[in-house]
């Protein structure tokens, strides 16, 4: 499944390196004060990517139960 891209604005780098987000983004993402935000890049690209680390957590939680479960299925099958 392929999302299209949005613009939700521009920021600038202030002189201690903050940055405000875009309302437009806040709004889309539900992001409130004290949200916890990932921040991921490789040295060299040309992007930065934010992840929300609560959803972040939700993912690998729930990875973890598919793990077991697959864990226990093929445990089942090797007896």
């Amino acid at each position: 499944m392929h999302h299209k891209q949005e613009f939700y604005g521009s920021t600038t780098v202030g002189e201690r390196g903050q940055i405000v987000l875009p309302a437009k983004l806040r709004k889309a993402f539900r992001l409130k004060r004290g949200d916890k935000l990932l921040v991921i890049g490789m040295p060299g690209a040309t992007h930065i990517t934010l992840l929300k680390a609560d959803m972040v957590n939700e993912f690998f939680e729930a990875m973890t139960g598919h793990i077991e479960q697959m864990r226990a299925n093929l445990t089942e099958k090797g007896d």
